[in-house]
């Protein structure tokens, strides 16, 4: 009986703790990153942030063709973009998972978020285009709140990037 006691406290904590965990963002990943970066993992970073720039300014220009081709009302022009900025985020996929592996921890985080990132940004994509094709309006917006949820956060972290440039202590 006195283990029951003590087990169930116990339990509750472990499930309150987990409960309790927050998911980070790119940004908060961005700025856990030791100031004593290796040479090596201070290059990986600065491609790192290249493909995150790469990948916000394929997010501005979808928008900005996609409102343009709304404004016309050239459906079957702004599906055909969708699908070519997707290949396009594949390929920032691509080029982030063929550099090299850092070392760092926060870095190796930090590459995985982005790259996770990108990968639901993907999928949310063929969600709205799959919504769009077959008429189904709730595929459509569940696919475009998730990609805005996911553009969002690139241009927090794009943004704030610009205003606070991390320097490094290189080694």
């Amino acid at each position: 009986m006195r283990k029951r006691k003590i087990m169930m406290p116990l339990i509750l904590l472990i499930f309150l703790i987990g409960c309790n965990t927050h998911s980070q963002t790119a940004l908060d990943l961005y700025h856990a990153l030791d100031d004593n970066l290796s040479q090596q993992d201070q290059q990986l970073l600065n491609n790192l942030l290249g493909h995150a720039q790469k990948f916000h300014q394929l997010n501005q220009e979808l928008t900005m063709l996609v409102e343009e081709m709304k404004k016309n009302d050239e459906l079957e022009a702004a599906i055909e973009t969708m699908q070519i900025a997707n290949e396009e985020a594949m390929y920032i996929y691509n080029l982030i998972e063929l550099d090299e592996k850092p070392s760092n921890h926060s870095l190796k985080e930090l590459r995985k978020h982005i790259q996770a990132s990108i990968e639901k940004y993907m999928e949310a994509m063929n969600t709205q285009l799959k919504g769009i094709t077959t008429g189904e309006p709730q595929k459509s917006d569940e696919g475009y709140k998730e990609m805005n949820q996911i553009k969002e956060e690139f241009n927090h972290l794009i943004s704030s990037l610009n205003l606070e440039p991390k320097t490094s202590n290189i080694k």
